[in-house]
């Protein structure tokens, strides 16, 4: 890991989108454990985008859905409101932000990083699911690795 980043008290936070049918497989792969204890946080954001069924992710995964309509119109309280609320319940070592289709990805991606999400929360980065075809070599930031 990177020293400057271990003191770092923020939660790692990964966007995903696209994907459309591997979407699932591409949260489950995401969403392995780090260590036994530690919680992974899985934020599943938008309306009538998601299978019906939750993906078998084991009892280290918390998973909200947040039907939230357009995030890009709701980003300001809704938004904000449910990544709080799920960090905040499940003290996670890892947050994912499942966006869907990915629209206003840009916009959504400045919001995780203003005011009181960017305090608690460091975004380390975006997977386009249309664009990373292999879903068994989705990895997080190789900085995030433990060692």
């Amino acid at each position: 890991m990177n020293p400057a980043q271990d003191d770092d008290p923020r939660v790692p936070t990964l966007l995903v989108y696209g994907g459309g049918d591997d979407r699932d497989a591409a949260i489950a792969r995401l969403a392995q454990p780090v260590a036994e204890r530690d919680p992974i946080a899985v934020l599943r954001a938008g309306g009538g985008i998601f299978s019906d069924s939750t993906p078998g992710l084991g009892p280290h995964v918390v998973m909200r859905r947040v039907p939230v309509g357009c995030l890009c119109c709701t980003a300001g309280v809704m938004f904000r409101v449910a990544v709080l609320g799920l960090v905040h319940a499940s003290r996670p070592a890892r947050l994912l932000v499942d966006l869907g289709r990915g629209d206003h990805v840009a916009v959504l991606e400045a919001e995780l990083q203003r005011d009181s999400l960017g305090r608690a929360l460091r975004l380390v980065g975006r997977v386009n699911l249309d664009a990373s075809p292999e879903i068994p070599a989705l990895t997080w930031p190789a900085d995030l690795h433990p060692q």
